[in-house]
C-alpha cells in the first residue's frame, strides 16, 4: 500500500552520473545534486519513464513541458505503456497519428504544481488536454480515473511529477479508440490508408462491426496489400464502410434474423440462433466498446459478401485483369445485378503473352478487340460453380463464341485450359480461375497482336495502314517477320518505313509478305514459287533443316487465324525493292528526293529491258559538301553520270575501266587492292565507300562525293 507520507523512492540521478541511467532499477541512484531538475530532465534520467520520453519526443511536447510550467505531471511507468501493447505504442509513435498521441499526453498534464496534499478525494482537475481527471483517495491509496498512483510528489524545478501505473486515456472517437486497441491495428492501418479516419471521427453516432487483426491475417498478406495499396483506395473504402452503421447499434438491440443498412448502402444479417451473436457470417466476440462519437463491436471476420465480380477480382490480385476490364470500359457491366460466371486469368497468364502484347491490348486504340477478349472470357445469365458444369458441356460467352467445358477426375477445364481456383463467390456471380489467357476466333492481325514475336509486325501493319485489308475474308498467307528481323534492319531503316511519307514503300514490302490464298507448310515445294499480294513473286527452299522463303528461315507454320495462316520467318523479304526504294530505305533522302524533282523516278524504277541498272549514290554528306546544287537541265544531267544502264556489280569492276553513264560521258574506275575509287569528268577523284547494295532492278554502290561530268 502507497502512502504518500512515506519515504519516496528516490528517482533522479544526477548530472555527474548521468552513465548510471542505463543501469537496471535495482542498481543503487546517486545521491541528489544541488538543485531539483526540470520536469523534462527527471523523465530523461528515470529508466522506467522512457517510453513517456519518447512520446513526449514524437509528439513535440518536450520544449513545452521543459521550458513552461509548473506543471503537475501523471506520469505512466513503462509498464503503463506495455499494458497498451506494443503495436499500440509503435502506432501512436507514428507521425500520422501524433495529435491523439499529443492528447493523451496532454491529458496527464495539469497546470500548476499540484503536491499529493493538495489533493482530496472526489476532486476533479482539468488536463492540459482540455477534459478532467477525478481523483479518489482511499485511505492512503490515489486514484486519477481508477488509475492508481504509484509514487507521488517528485519535485521539480517547473513543478511535480505523480508516477502512474496505467496509460490515462481522454474520451476517444472509433477511430481513436481502434489505434489504442491492440486487436484492431490492421484495421486502424486500413482506415489510415482509405481516406476515411475524417468521416469516421465526425458527429456520428457509429456503430462500427470491427474485425480483428487475424481476421484481417486470415484473408492473407497479398489480400492485405492489395487493400491498402493507394490505387484500391476506392475498394477499401468500399469493404470498411460496410463494416459501419449510421446509428448507436448496441448489442441489446440486435434481432436474430434482423438487417440494418451501412453506411456502404447495403445490408448486414443477424444471426443470434448460437451461442455467440454473429453478423454475416462472423462471430461479434466483444461488444459495446463506447467511444464519444459511437460504439465498437469486434468480429472474428472481414465482412465481404458485398463485393460483386471486378471487387473479387481486384481484392484476389488479379491486377492486370482489373487493368484490362477498365481499359476495356467493362467495369460497371460486370458490376451489373448478372449473374455472371467468370473464366479469370491470372497475371502471370497475362504476363505469358508478353509485356509488350498487354501493353498494345491496354492502347485505347485496341479496346474493341480487348472487348473480345475480355468478353469470351465471360458468360452472362448464369453463376455456374463447379459442380453446375459437366463434361463437353458447350457455354456462350458475351463475345458470342462457345467455351468448352471438359470435367474429369482431375478437375475442370475450359477449351482444354485447367481451372486452377475454383468457386470463388461474388455478390453477382462466381469466378473460376484458369492459367492461361483464353482467345477466341481471330484474325491475322489480331493473331499478330497477341503474338509477342511479331509487335514491330503490327507497328508496320497499322502505319501502313493494311489493318483493315488484313481483317478481309482472305483467305490470306502471311510470312510475318518477327521482332528480331526487323531489329536486324536497323533503327535507321524501320524508322524511314514507319514515316508517314514512306507509306507506299512500307505497304510494297509488307504486301510482299501476304499471298492471298491458305498456303500450308505442307503446300510448300522446294524450289516452287507464289506470286504475292505486291505482285512479284516468293521462291520456297526446303533443301535444308528449315523451309526457307527467299532465304529467310521460316522458324513457325501453319499458326490458324479465323481468314488465313501465318508463319514465322525470321528476316525482313525487301527483294522486290527497287533501286529507288532501297535508295529511300538506306537514307538517302537528297538523291531521292532530287530524283523525284527532276522526274526521274519511273526510269530508276525500270528495268531496262532486263539490263537493269547501276547507281553511285551519294551520301547526304556528299550533297551537303556541295557549294550549290545545279538546276534544271545541269540537275538532270548530274544525276544521269550516277547511273549505268546496265547492273555492274563490284566483281564487274576492274582498275582503269571507263565507264559510260546514262548521261552519255563516261568516269574511269580506279581499284587499288580493296579500295575503289572514280576519277569523274571534273578530275576529282571520289571514293566509293559501300558496295552492292541489291535492289530488284539493280545494284547501288555508295560514293562520298557528287559526280560531276565535266565541262
Amino acid at each position: 500500500m502507497f502512502n504518500f507520507r512515506s519515504n519516496l523512492r528516490t528517482l533522479l540521478v544526477p548530472a555527474a552520473v548521468l552513465a548510471l541511467a542505463a543501469c537496471g532499477d535495482d542498481e543503487p541512484m546517486g545521491p541528489i545534486d544541488d538543485g531539483p531538475d526540470s520536469i523534462v530532465e527527471i523523465a530523461q534520467n528515470t529508466s522506467d519513464l522512457s517510453t513517456l520520453v519518447a512520446a513526449l519526443e514524437s509528439a513535440g511536447l518536450v520544449p513545452t513541458v521543459e521550458e513552461a510550467g509548473p506543471f503537475t505531471v501523471f506520469a505512466p511507468v513503462n509498464s503503463a505503456f506495455t499494458a497498451l501493447g506494443s503495436d499500440v505504442v509503435a502506432a501512436l509513435l507514428q507521425t500520422g497519428n501524433r495529435a491523439l498521441l499529443t492528447r493523451i499526453l496532454t491529458f496527464h498534464v495539469v497546470s500548476g504544481a499540484v503536491l499529493s496534499s493538495d489533493l482530496s478525494d472526489g476532486q476533479t482537475v482539468t488536463t492540459l488536454e482540455g477534459n478532467t481527471l477525478t481523483v479518489g483517495i482511499d485511505g492512503g491509496n490515489v486514484t486519477l480515473n481508477g488509475v492508481a498512483v504509484v509514487d507521488a510528489d517528485i519535485e521539480a524545478s517547473n513543478g511535480v511529477i505523480h508516477l502512474v501505473g496505467e496509460v490515462l486515456v481522454p474520451p476517444v472517437d472509433v477511430v481513436e479508440k481502434a489505434v489504442l486497441t491492440s486487436q484492431t491495428q490492421t484495421l486502424a492501418a486500413a482506415v489510415g490508408a482509405s481516406g476515411l479516419a475524417a468521416t469516421l471521427q465526425g458527429d456520428g453516432p457509429f456503430t462500427v462491426f470491427a474485425p480483428i487483426n487475424e481476421a484481417f491475417a486470415a484473408l492473407g498478406t497479398d489480400k492485405i496489400d492489395v487493400l491498402l495499396a493507394p490505387e484500391n483506395q476506392a475498394l477499401l473504402q468500399k469493404i470498411l464502410t460496410y463494416h459501419v452503421i449510421a446509428d448507436d447499434v448496441r448489442a441489446a438491440d440486435l434481432v436474430d434474423g434482423g438487417t440494418a443498412t451501412t453506411v456502404e448502402g447495403t445490408d448486414l444479417t443477424f444471426d443470434l440462433s448460437g451461442a455467440t451473436p454473429m453478423v454475416n457470417g462472423a462471430n461479434i466476440i466483444a461488444t459495446d466498446i463506447e467511444t464519444e462519437n459511437g460504439v465498437i463491436h469486434l468480429i472474428d471476420g472481414v465482412l465481404a459478401g458485398h463485393l460483386d465480380v471486378p471487387d473479387v477480382a481486384v481484392l484476389n490480385g488479379f491486377g492486370t485483369l482489373a487493368a484490362a476490364l477498365g481499359a476495356a470500359d467493362l467495369v460497371d457491366a460486370l458490376r451489373a445485378e448478372g449473374p455472371f460466371t467468370v473464366f479469370a486469368p491470372t497475371n502471370d497468364a497475362f504476363a505469358a503473352l508478353g509485356e509488350d502484347v498487354i501493353a498494345r491490348l491496354l492502347d485505347e486504340g485496341n479496346v474493341g478487340f480487348l472487348t473480345e477478349v475480355l468478353g469470351y472470357h465471360v458468360v452472362a445469365g448464369v453463376a455456374a460453380y463447379s459442380g453446375d458444369l459437366a463434361d463437353g458441356q458447350m457455354v456462350t460467352t458475351l463475345q458470342g463464341e462457345d467455351l468448352t467445358i471438359g470435367v474429369t477426375g482431375e478437375g475442370v477445364t475450359v477449351n482444354g485450359v485447367a481451372v486452377a481456383l475454383a468457386d470463388v463467390p461474388a455478390l453477382n456471380g462466381v469466378i473460376h480461375v484458369v492459367g492461361e489467357v483464353l482467345v477466341p476466333s481471330v484474325d491475322i492481325v489480331e493473331k499478330a497482336i497477341l503474338t509477342s514475336e511479331t509487335q514491330t509486325l503490327v507497328d508496320a501493319v497499322i502505319a501502313g495502314d493494311l489493318v483493315g485489308a488484313l481483317q478481309g475474308e482472305g483467305p490470306f498467307t502471311v510470312f510475318a517477320p518477327i521482332n528480331e528481323a526487323f531489329a536486324a534492319l536497323g533503327t535507321d531503316k524501320i524508322e524511314v518505313l514507319l514515316a508517314e511519307e514512306n507509306q507506299a514503300l512500307l505497304q510494297k514490302i509488307l504486301t510482299y509478305h501476304v499471298i492471298a490464298d491458305d498456303v500450308r507448310a505442307a503446300d510448300l515445294v522446294d524450289g516452287g514459287t507464289a506470286t504475292t499480294l505486291e505482285g512479284t513473286e516468293l521462291t520456297f527452299d526446303l533443301s535444308g533443316d528449315l523451309p526457307m522463303v527467299n532465304g529467310a528461315n521460316i522458324i513457325a507454320t501453319d499458326i490458324e487465324t479465323e481468314n488465313g495462316v501465318i508463319h514465322l520467318i525470321d528476316g525482313v523479304l525487301t527483294e522486290n525493292a527497287d533501286i529507288v526504294d532501297v535508295a529511300t530505305l538506306n537514307g538517302f533522302e537528297t538523291l531521292v528526293a532530287l530524283v523525284e524533282q527532276q522526274e526521274l523516278t519511273d526510269v530508276l524504277r525500270g528495268d531496262n529491258e532486263g539490263a537493269g541498272y547501276t547507281v553511285f549514290a551519294p551520301t547526304e554528306d556528299a550533297f551537303a559538301a556541295l557549294s550549290s546544287v545545279p538546276s534544271g537541265e545541269a540537275l538532270t544531267a548530274v544525276l544521269l553520270y550516277h547511273v549505268v544502264g546496265a547492273t555492274v556489280g563490284s566483281g564487274d569492276l576492274s582498275d582503269g575501266q571507263v565507264v559510260t553513264t546514262a548521261e552519255g560521258s563516261a568516269f574511269t574506275v580506279n581499284i587499288d587492292g580493296a579500295a575503289v575509287s572514280i576519277t569523274d569528268g571534273s578530275g576529282a577523284t571520289v571514293n566509293v565507300v559501300l558496295t552492292d547494295v541489291a535492289a530488284a532492278n539493280g545494284v547501288i554502290h555508295v560514293v562520298d562525293a557528287v559526280l560531276l561530268p565535266g565541262s
